[in-house]
């Protein structure tokens, strides 16, 4: 049977003119027919390569999945002649087999059919598995230094197959990889493979499996080497985590390169190590840094509905010498927050996990009821434990200016003690389907010492994330008292306040709290909020979200009113985070409605 080939036809009238001027234009003319004539063609045949279908009968459940998965890639047009069907059926039968056979099925047969119904091939493929090989016996066996390396053994000790287990041969090849990964990354690299067979006995639908795995002797770490310029080598060691001698590890490597990529000094990290250099398994390790410019400068522009108008300008001293410090100033300015901060980083012995911060920061803050304007120093310890929980101790001194509108200004200074514990987990770190975050404060002062006045603060904040169908559960807590003096005697810093995007929507920034007798808002020495959210997926990157806040600032415990908010927004998952679009209006007052606008992490 001959192949028909389609034809394409397009008419293109050009003037010939004996104006030599002209034979530019007529070139350009010629040229844009011939792409017209080439795209009409493609389209007409892209419009006839439509694929034909292949439709699998008697196959159910895996075995059906393998098999689509495995289809050919390539499938003929749909006007093809009986070869090319012939060489695509015998190219499907193949397909087949090996799909069948991944899975065990070693006695299945096959039968493919296709016939033309004058507008495409339709292709149907009958399965009959037939009895699956089923695992009789299996021998598999560690020798080497690795039978006393407890994380290896436990690799190996997942036998791949139960008795009778139908052979499916990923399960097979998942399990040698696992453990010859396991292998690598302790140290084994001479680690291999000395006996790895499937033996079939298709008479009786049966199959043994004989592994060896020889580990090798386990590699340790030889000279280290780093090349750089910035630090001196006893500041340099607190970034190198791998030390001469001890057993070789992947994981450790990595972790090497990561934690001096985010010291921050270096452009370029490369953390080799040299195998073929190796010497009775000991490998040197070559470390090259270069460092990036010495200051860095950020300037910011945005708009929030709690701060309105911001913009924030920093510059970072990367290095101030060669112990490694380093210097950050920052200065916001916004409607509603003016802040400059300085802040001295001072590497502990353990800097991806240890940090020692010398502060330093100007405020003036106004909510419209309430002006305060401070000025803050201090010293801030943080360590990350093993438990991934991360403290934060902290003392600092406090100047601080607090007028309440149409009032006199109170002033206090107070010397703060304060500690942190703070804790995220979270399937992903942008947009978390599961996943929780807490936060515990407490910081206090004495009378008499370093302050004018003994108070004690603690606050509780929890959020969790719980998927649920197709969307999203969000829920969240705040919880908040402070002890010692009355309330107009304490600096807007200790003072609690609610209303705003992070806290009960449908109210403005810091509009909830005690009401004194000129209606001013002063915020409160208690705090109680809560939040419920449902998010729901409406197309790609999109969402739309319901909820309802509540909650308040109150000075009196028996006085608590809480204030309700509800409302709906959209939602869009940009490169750094969720940017939230919220509608919300009080609950006694659905005329008083209010935008709520946040970028940023869930968690």
């Amino acid at each position: 049977m001959e192949e028909e080939v389609p034809e394409f036809r397009m008419q293109c009238f050009v003037g010939v003119s004996k104006n030599k001027r002209d034979i530019g234009l007529l070139l350009r003319i010629v040229g844009v027919c011939l792409a017209l004539t080439i795209g009409e063609a493609w389209a007409e045949e892209e419009a006839l390569l439509t694929k034909l279908n292949i439709n699998i009968d008697g196959a159910r459940g895996s075995l059906e999945k393998n098999i689509i998965a495995r289809l050919p890639a390539y499938r003929p047009p749909c006007w093809a002649d009986l070869e090319t069907m012939g060489k695509f059926q015998r190219a499907l039968q193949n397909k087949l087999k090996r799909a069948e056979r991944a899975l065990g099925y070693y006695q299945s047969s096959n039968r493919i059919t296709f016939i033309n119904d004058e507008t495409c091939w339709k292709v149907t493929a009958k399965i009959v598995p037939g009895p699956p090989v089923r695992i009789k016996k299996q021998r598999i066996e560690i020798v080497g230094e690795g039978r006393q390396d407890e994380q290896l053994m436990a690799v190996f000790q997942k036998s791949p197959y139960q008795k009778n287990d139908i052979l499916n041969h990923k399960i097979y090849t998942d399990y040698k990889n696992n453990l010859l990964e396991m292998a690598q990354q302790r140290g084994y690299l001479d680690a291999r493979f000395q006996t790895k067979q499937i033996i079939l006995d298709l008479q009786n639908n049966s199959a043994e499996i004989n592994m060896t795995f020889v580990t090798g002797k386990r590699f340790r770490y030889g000279n280290i080497s780093v090349a750089q310029k910035i630090l001196e080598d006893k500041y340099l060691r607190r970034f190198v985590v791998i030390k001469e001698g001890e057993y070789f590890s992947s994981a450790e490597m990595i972790r090497q390169q990561q934690l001096l990529q985010n010291s921050g000094y270096y452009a370029m990290v490369s953390v080799a190590a040299k195998y073929e250099a190796a010497k009775q398994q000991a490998i040197p390790i070559v470390i090259t840094l270069k460092e990036r410019k010495r200051n860095g400068y950020k300037l910011r522009l945005g708009y929030g509905t709690d701060t309105g108008l911001r913009s924030k300008a920093s510059m970072e001293r990367r290095w101030t010498g060669s112990s490694g410090r380093r210097l950050n100033i920052e200065v916001g300015l916004s409607q509603r927050i003016n802040e400059l901060k300085t802040q001295l980083t001072v590497p502990k012995d353990d800097p991806d996990r240890n940090n020692l911060f010398y502060t330093a920061s100007y405020k003036q803050e106004n909510n419209d009821d309430v002006e305060s304007e401070n000025f803050r120093v201090g010293i801030v310890s943080t360590s990350l434990r093993d438990s991934d929980w991360k403290r934060t101790l902290s003392l600092s001194y406090l100047d601080d200016r607090t007028t309440v509108l149409g009032e006199s200004a109170t002033k206090s200074r107070l010397t703060l003690a304060g500690v942190k514990y703070s804790k995220v987990k979270a399937d992903k770190v942008l947009f978390p389907d599961d996943g929780w975050r807490i936060r515990f404060e407490a910081e206090g002062a004495l009378d008499k010492v370093l302050s004018d006045a003994s108070v004690f603060s603690v606050s509780l904040h929890g959020k969790k994330v719980k998927k649920i169908g197709e969307g999203r559960l969000i829920t969240r807590i705040e919880l908040g008292k402070t002890f010692g003096d009355e309330l107009d005697d304490l600096p807007k810093d200790l003072r609690f306040f609610a209303g705003g995007i992070n806290s009960v929507r449908g109210f403005n920034y810091e509009s909830l709290g005690e009401v004194n007798d000129d209606g001013n808002v002063i915020g409160g020495r208690n705090l109680l909020e809560t939040s419920l959210e449902y998010e729901h997926p409406i197309q790609d990157k999109w969402s739309a979200a319901i909820f309802a806040d509540t909650g308040n600032a109150f000075d009196q415990t028996q006085d608590t009113t809480l204030k309700l908010g509800v409302g709906a927004g959209i939602r869009w998952r940009s490169p750094i985070g969720a940017v939230r679009v919220d509608f919300a209006v009080p609950h006694d007052d659905t005329s008083d409605l209010h935008l709520h606008l946040s970028i940023g992490p869930d968690l």
